[in-house]
């Protein structure tokens, strides 16, 4: 086929706009999301992946949720809060977090941004860098352990295959909006090289109205290093990434209902009064070898990462010095058999925690009295196996199994008459499996899997406890769960492709956040008894004539509690709260020689903000208008010029709900009409 059967749907561009349809030929696109080399169009899970100017052009590099538009099934809500970050759920899983990212594992350029305990936070991401995303959708237990959403890669563009090659960048825009990047890469002496600086500014737009300390209470700045060396050795390939970040944010907090419904951008008062912030200082630094080992292809990876927080929120201040790292072996083999070819891999992961955790009760922002000081140290090992079997030329299978053992420990150190040691350890084990069949129909494909899916709690969530003890939380279990989905991919005529799939996930002890009225603003955490969740996703995209593309990605999720009573109010059937049941994507993108322009639109419906339901941030459509050049030649360089519209409507909108708050404190206001304009050169250095 000229075009790849059930192409990354909407998201590499099924050929450039301008070329003659008769001159496209498209290698199949190779995803490495289930830890060895299948093709997207063979893959019988739901994957989908994200590459190409429609991903890289025009964007302000400042936030995620624009490395991930167009994702089916995959959410971001935006809370343009450095400080907590980014909420990002794959099927509704990931949204109970109150800051960093939970039930999805994701890597950035092969290194973990996902501690063994099931926490991930992507502060030191550099957006502006990002070349391609994968994404696995759904229970990935059997594959990586510890997250029942799924999978995301974030991958930087790779290095320049000549001398060198230099790239900077400018974004400014309104609230406050400067972001910077510079870029250099190449090739020296046989080492392929890429590294990056880039820092942002945003104001954002969360009014101080108490009359002292900042305003807008939203500030926040960001400084990241990246960089990346591979070379060929001992008859492999050695690869070394390495990044730095250092962050410094205002927290504004949510509101009430009566001030979001006012139209009030205001900073929540207790929150200023409190300081409430987070000043980060992260490295992280990572190291792979892939090369033959005695007839099987062999991976040898480790990484390794320091984080150091200062966090002041409404009731606390914690101070959090964090290690971890971990290693991974895995071995591989690929084989031809009758019906095609086959490939079986195994392998073993080790990994570690430590945090030194200290809180203080919070006066004004600084540190007061001692309240909580211990050590949590937690240790995971996992042994795995996947196999690909093609059981005749048209239909394939792919089965894993996975053993993860996690020990959680915390030493507390903080005693008294009034407070006993409270030091302890808890072990969590789970073993998973995932099955599933892929049926190729030539330019179609049908897919069915099975997999089993487990998630422990986090640290933090195992430490944060009402009646403020210290030690873990003896009674919250991790949550389990089986999924069923099936699907159906494809090719129309090689100017259309489309990925349909639809899931039905059951789940035991679902972690649920929620506060209480002694330390508002702090999150506390239980287990549902049991829920459901199941719903769709639908992507397509279109060539619609030589200038003109379109594409379109909608999901819907029903997640509901079956069996879940709390205080005696029974919340059976009530919906999962956080998560919208209805969100609808799409873009028109048009493009002439090297400009372009694109619409976007975003849907999405009412989000339930409690366990009871009787509170709901409503539905909102957002547009965007973005158009620029790429690559216009001036001399010696190239130019990329920007410029964007967001909100164009100017919409009243909660771009994040915080479930469960207390004081009815669920809404987080998205900004009102703006844009930037920006700018990126590129210049060449041949041998």
């Amino acid at each position: 086929m000229a075009l790849v059967s059930a192409a990354p749907l909407l998201a590499v561009p099924l050929h450039g706009q301008t070329q003659p349809e008769d001159t496209i030929t498209l290698a199949p696109v190779v995803v490495t999301v289930l830890r060895s080399p299948l093709r997207l169009d063979r893959v019988p899970f739901s994957t989908s992946v994200l590459a190409g100017p429609e991903f890289t052009e025009g964007n302000t590099g400042l936030f995620i949720e624009e490395a991930l538009h167009g994702l089916p099934g995959v959410r971001v809500q935006n809370r343009y809060n450095a400080s907590v970050g980014e909420r990002i759920s794959i099927r509704g899983f990931g949204a109970r977090s109150q800051f960093g990212v939970r039930g999805i594992k994701i890597l950035v350029d092969g290194i973990p941004a996902t501690l063994p305990d099931g926490q991930s936070t992507l502060d030191h991401l550099d957006i502006g860098s990002l070349g391609r995303v994968q994404a696995l959708r759904g229970p990935a237990a059997a594959l990586y352990g510890n997250g029942a959403g799924g999978v995301i890669l974030f991958e930087s563009v790779p290095p320049h295959s000549g001398a060198y090659r230099h790239d900077a960048a400018v974004v400014a825009g309104s609230d406050g909006l400067l972001r910077v990047q510079t870029t250099g890469s190449g090739t020296a002496g046989g080492v392929t090289f890429r590294a990056s600086a880039a820092q942002s500014r945003f104001d954002g737009f969360r009014n101080n109205e108490t009359g002292s300390g900042e305003d807008p209470y939203s500030q926040s700045t960001r400084t990241t290093l990246n960089a990346g060396f591979a070379t060929n050795a001992a008859g492999g390939r050695l690869s070394l990434q390495l990044n730095g970040l250092q962050l410094d944010a205002l927290n504004p907090g949510s509101l009430p209902g009566e001030l979001f419904d006012d139209g009030s951008n205001q900073a929540w008062g207790f929150n200023v009064g409190r300081r409430t912030r987070k000043d980060v200082r992260q490295g992280q630094a990572g190291i792979s070898w892939q090369g033959g080992v005695g007839g099987l292809e062999g991976t040898f990876s480790a990484y390794g990462v320091r984080r150091e927080l200062d966090n002041p929120i409404p009731t606390s201040v914690i101070d959090l010095d964090r290690s971890g790292g971990g290693v991974r072996v895995a071995l591989g083999r690929g084989w031809d058999v009758a019906a095609g070819s086959a490939r079986a891999d195994f392998g073993v992961e080790g990994e570690f925690q430590s945090d030194d955790r200290r809180n203080f009760a919070n006066d004004g922002g600084e540190a007061a009295a001692l309240t909580l000081d211990q050590q949590e140290r937690v240790r995971a090992t996992a042994l795995f196996g996947q196999l690909q079997l093609p059981l005749n030329t048209r239909i394939g299978v792919v089965g894993a199994l996975r053993f993860d053992h996690f020990s959680f420990n915390a030493d507390d150190r903080f005693q008294a008459a009034d407070n006993p040691d409270d030091s302890g350890t808890r072990t969590m084990t789970g073993l998973n499996p995932s099955l599933g069949l892929h049926l190729d129909l030539g330019d179609h494909g049908v897919f069915a899997s099975v997999a089993r899916s487990f998630e422990t709690p986090t640290t933090t969530e195992l430490a944060n406890q009402p009646d403020r003890a210290g030690g873990f939380n003896p009674g919250l279990e991790p949550q389990r769960g089986w999924t069923l989905e099936g699907g159906l991919r494809g090719d129309l005529g090689g100017r259309a492709s489309y990925d349909l799939a639809a899931y039905s996930s059951t789940l035991a002890n679902q972690l649920v956040p929620f506060e209480v009225p002694s330390a508002p603003g702090r999150r506390f955490y239980r287990n549902a008894g049991k829920s459901r969740i199941q719903g769709f996703e639908a992507a397509a995209r279109a060539e619609l004539s030589s200038l003109l593309s379109a594409r379109l990605a909608y999901g819907y999720v029903d997640a509901r509690f079956t069996e879940f009573s709390v205080g005696g109010n029974d919340y059976a059937d009530n919906s999962v709260p956080g998560i919208a049941p209805h969100r609808l994507e799409g873009a028109l993108r048009a493009a002439l020689g090297l400009w372009y322009g694109e619409l976007r639109v975003e849907a999405r419906g009412e989000v339930p903000a409690n366990d009871a339901n009787d509170a709901r941030a409503d539905g909102y459509t957002l547009v965007e208008l973005r158009v620029g050049g790429s690559g216009i030649r001036a001399g010696g360089m190239r130019l990329s010029p920007f410029a964007a519209i967001t909100n164009l409507t100017d919409a009243r909108y909660a771009s994040s709900v915080v479930v469960n708050a207390f004081g009815g404190r669920y809404f987080e206001p998205g900004p009102d009409r703006g844009g930037y304009l920006g700018l990126s050169v590129t210049w060449d250095r041949t041998r």
